[in-house]
C-alpha cells in the first residue's frame, strides 16, 4: 500500500508542478476560494462578491485552506489539494477491492486508477469535482466494509453517511444520488430487501442529515432560505434542462466516455468474453461480490450521466474508480492465463510513469501556461499607482481570476459604461476588458480618454484579454 500512496502523490505532483491555474474552471473556483480565506466567509460561496450558488460550500474549502496558508496568490497552494484528494481516493479503491477480493485485486486497482488519463487530467485542475469523487469512493467503502463486517459494522455505516454529507455538501444532489442509488441497486441485486430497508430507515440517516441541516440552517440565518434553495435549483437544472450548459446529446458519453479510460478501456471485456463462453467451457469468475458490486456503480453512474442534460468529460470522474476495480478483474485473468506478464508488471508500471511524466511536463503543462492569467494581472498589479481596477464584461473565469491575483473585489462595468463615462476615471485607472479588443468605437473612446494599451493577450480562441491604463 505505501508503494502504491507513493507512487501516486509523485506521479499526482509531477503533472501538476510549474502549472499555473488555467482554462475555464480553474480560476474560478480558486477565485471563490481565495475569497474564503480572505473573507473568512465559508458558508456562502462568491466569486468576486457576488454569491455563487452552482454547488454547496464543502468543495472549496481544501483549496481555501490551503491558500490561507499565504497572503501571496500562489498557483500552486491552489492545486495541491487535488493530489492529496486524488491519492485518497486511490487509497479508498484499493480498500475496496481489498474488501471484496482481496490485497492483490485491490493494488490492482489502485494502480489502474493512478495510471488513467481521465483520472489524472481531473485532478490537474482547481475545481470541486475530485472533492465530491473523494467522498463518494469513500461513502461506498464504507457501504461495503459494513456490509461485509461481522463486527462494528455501525462505524463502517457512519462512514458512508458521512461521506455522503460530504459528497452533497460538495456538488449537490449528485454528491448523495450516486452513492444512495449504488447501494440501494447493489443490496437489490443481491435480494436483500431486508438491508435496503436497515439502510434507509436506519437511526444513522441522521449522519447524513445532519451536517447538511447545519449548513441549511446557518445559511438561512445569514440570508435565507433561498440559498439552498437555488443550489438545489442549480442541480436540477444542470441534470433535466436542455438549455443547460453543456448540453449534449445522450450519446455523447458513448463516443467520448471511453478515451479517457485508456490504456485500460479493452481489459473488463475480458470479463465479458468469459461470460460469453459455451458453459461446458466456462470456468467461473472469482470475487462475484466485487465484480456485482462494481458493475453496478460503472452502469449506474454512466447510465444517469448519459440521461443528464449537462455533460463534460469532465463529470465522468465517478466511473473511474468503478471501472479501476473491474478492470483488476480483467487483468488478473490475463495474469492467470500468462504469468509471464507478471515479471512485467513493474516494468509497465514505469514507463507508463515515464511517459505520463514527460508527456505532461514537455507538452502539456507549456500549453497550459500559455492560457494562464497570471502574466495579465502581474502587467495590473505592476502599475504602482492608487487608481482603481475595473473588469469590463468580464466571465465568470476572468472574474475569479482577478480576484485570485489580486485578492480583492474589483467592479464590474459593461461597454456602455465606458463609453458614457459611469466609472472614476482618475488617473492610475487600469481596465481590464475581455473580448472588445476589436472594438473601435470603445477603443477610440477610450485612446481619446488617456487611455494606452499595456497588454494584449489571446487565451484561447474566443478569448482576448485587454489591458489599458490611463496612468502616466
Amino acid at each position: 500500500m505505501l508503494a502504491l500512496l507513493l507512487f501516486t502523490l509523485v506521479l499526482q505532483l509531477l503533472s501538476i508542478w510549474n502549472l499555473e491555474l488555467s482554462g475555464r474552471d480553474s480560476p474560478r473556483v480558486a477565485g471563490i476560494a481565495r475569497e474564503m480565506a480572505v473573507t473568512s466567509n465559508h458558508l456562502i460561496p462568491r466569486l468576486n462578491g457576488e454569491n455563487f450558488l452552482e454547488y454547496p460550500p464543502l468543495g472549496y474549502w481544501p483549496f481555501a485552506f490551503a491558500l490561507s496558508m499565504s497572503q501571496k496568490p500562489i498557483d500552486f497552494l491552489a492545486l495541491i489539494p487535488i493530489v492529496f484528494f486524488g491519492a485518497g481516493t486511490v487509497l479508498i479503491t484499493y480498500l475496496i477491492g481489498r474488501t471484496l477480493a482481496g490485497e492483490r485485486i485491490g493494488l490492482m486497482a489502485g494502480f489502474i486508477l493512478a495510471t488513467m488519463p481521465g483520472f489524472i487530467t481531473q485532478h490537474r485542475h482547481c475545481r470541486v469535482d475530485p472533492v465530491l469523487l473523494f467522498f463518494i469512493t469513500l461513502s461506498l467503502y464504507g457501504l461495503v466494509a459494513g456490509y461485509r463486517a461481522s463486527r462494528k459494522c455501525f462505524l463502517f455505516f457512519t462512514v458512508f453517511y458521512l461521506a455522503m454529507a460530504g459528497a452533497f455538501l460538495s456538488k449537490g444532489i449528485i454528491g448523495a444520488a450516486i452513492p444512495l442509488g449504488t447501494a440501494v441497486v447493489f443490496l437489490m441485486t443481491n435480494k436483500d430487501l431486508t438491508a435496503i430497508r436497515k439502510l434507509l430507515l436506519s437511526p444513522g440517516i441522521l449522519l447524513f442529515l445532519l451536517p447538511i441541516f447545519l449548513w441549511i440552517g446557518s445559511v438561512w440565518w445569514l440570508e435565507g432560505f433561498g440559498i439552498f434553495e437555488e443550489v438545489i435549483r442549480q442541480s436540477l437544472f444542470r441534470f433535466f434542462s436542455p438549455s443547460a450548459d453543456h448540453a449534449k446529446p445522450f450519446y455523447f458519453y458513448f463516443i467520448h466516455g471511453f478515451t479517457p479510460l485508456m490504456p485500460w478501456t479493452l481489459v473488463p471485456l475480458i470479463l465479458l468474453w468469459y461470460r460469453l463462453k459455451p458453459v461446458h467451457s466456462r470456468e467461473p469468475l472469482p470475487h462475484g461480490s466485487l465484480l456485482g458490486f462494481a458493475l453496478v456503480w460503472f452502469l449506474l453512474v454512466f447510465i444517469g450521466l448519459s440521461l443528464s442534460s449537462a455533460k463534460r468529460a469532465l463529470y465522468l470522474g465517478p466511473i473511474y474508480p468503478a471501472f479501476a476495480l473491474l478492470a483488476s478483474l480483467g487483468w488478473d485473468r490475463i495474469r492467470e492465463k500468462f504469468p509471464k506478464v507478471k515479471r512485467l508488471e513493474v516494468y509497465g508500471l514505469i514507463v507508463m510513469f515515464l511517459v505520463i511524466t514527460v508527456t505532461y511536463q514537455l507538452f502539456i503543462i507549456p500549453s497550459e501556461r500559455k492560457e494562464s492569467f497570471r502574466p495579465a494581472f502581474e502587467v495590473v498589479s505592476s502599475q504602482r499607482t492608487n487608481g482603481p481596477v475595473y473588469l469590463i464584461n468580464p466571465s465568470e473565469t476572468l472574474r475569479g481570476a482577478s480576484f485570485f491575483y489580486l485578492g480583492k473585489r474589483i467592479p464590474i462595468l459593461s461597454d456602455q459604461d465606458l463609453l458614457l463615462g459611469r466609472f472614476e476615471n482618475r488617473p492610475g485607472t487600469t481596465l481590464v476588458i475581455q473580448s472588445l479588443c476589436d472594438d473601435n468605437r470603445l477603443l477610440n473612446n477610450l485612446r481619446s480618454k488617456g487611455y494606452r494599451p499595456l497588454m494584449q493577450k489571446k487565451f484561447r480562441k474566443d478569448e482576448v484579454i485587454c489591458i489599458y491604463s490611463n496612468s502616466s
